[in-house]
């Protein structure tokens, strides 16, 4: 099966070339505009297939492809490739706007093909075994950033979109109301706290980008249980006064304990079987929407 991949920034280096490497029944095909770049981490990683423009990529044949570059031109290439009939993963956002993420999803059904953002977090370990938490009352994450604010909708759609989509994730309630309060000087927005309100709880989000500490923690409470993770790979189990570390293995991944791998192989799978992945446009579409509406607020604060 082809699979082409578009972009070869920070995140792809990191997080997906390394687990594209292992994958030996797959052949990869790549594209960035930087062709020293293309041909220098093609040649660290061994693969043999590169291309001078998106154009010649998709006449290659790819079935499905991921899209790991800027996020400005996301609608473009996300919409080329729709069009093309190719399967596309796109790193989160899917765009800076809901409407053009709308677009992209509304196409994306109308074609038949996937359209599966780069929601990793769903696919952690730790944070699935928070799911196995029923009926919980309230959740709680914080997810801080060491003296770095940041323009509004950079801000939320970069950045904390994680957390919206990890605690619609974790709270398994229809959202009645979401409330937004933020700081912000000038275009500059420090810090934002949201609350996801139910009839059943809360769920709430912070970010911190005036924080003298990078951290991500979320809780997850019941009435006789409380769960902790932290920095996505460590887990604790909390039962009246008794705390328990619920371990993986020390010799875990780290791609594996933050969900890459398994997120990789969810579209793989499902492009190779012609079947949904676990994570639909149509969900993540939800997540963008939530995302539009905090910007509004914040921007007129």
């Amino acid at each position: 099966m082809k699979i082409g991949v578009i972009g070869l920034g920070d995140i792809a280096q990191k997080a997906y070339l390394p687990v594209f490497a292992e994958q030996g029944d797959i052949e990869f095909h790549l594209f960035t505009r930087d062709q020293d770049k293309l041909k220098n981490l093609a040649a660290k990683y061994r693969f043999s297939h590169i291309h001078s423009s998106l154009d010649v990529l998709i006449e290659s044949g790819v079935k499905g492809a991921f899209v790991h570059s800027a996020t400005e031109s996301h609608h473009q290439i996300v919409k080329q490739l729709l069009l093309a009939g190719v399967h596309v993963y796109v790193d989160k956002p899917i765009a800076y706007d809901y409407e053009k993420a709308r677009e992209l999803t509304e196409l994306a059904e109308e074609k038949g093909l996937i359209l599966m953002s780069g929601f990793n977090r769903r696919y952690a370990p730790a944070y699935k075994k928070l799911t196995e938490l029923k009926e919980p009352n309230m959740v709680i994450m914080q997810k801080n950033r060491r003296a770095l604010p940041g323009e509004i909708r950079n801000f939320i759609y970069d950045d904390f979109i994680h957390v919206i989509d990890t605690l619609r994730f974790l709270f398994p309630y229809p959202i009645e109301r979401v409330n937004v309060t933020g700081k912000k000087n000038g275009m500059f927005l420090h810090h934002v706290v949201i609350q996801l309100q139910a009839e059943a709880g809360v769920a709430i989000g912070i970010m911190n980008r005036d924080s003298g500490v990078v951290e991500e923690k979320v809780e997850i409470f019941q009435s006789t249980e409380k769960r902790t993770a932290l920095n996505v790979s460590d887990l604790f189990v909390q039962e009246n006064r008794t705390e328990t570390r619920v371990g993986g293995s020390d010799w875990e991944p780290t791609l594996h304990k933050r969900g890459f791998e398994q997120i990789v192989f969810d579209f793989l799978q499902a492009v190779g079987s012609k079947t949904l992945p676990l994570l639909t446009a149509r969900d993540s579409l939800k997540t963008h929407e939530i995302c539009e509406q905090i910007v509004l607020e914040l921007e007129q604060l």
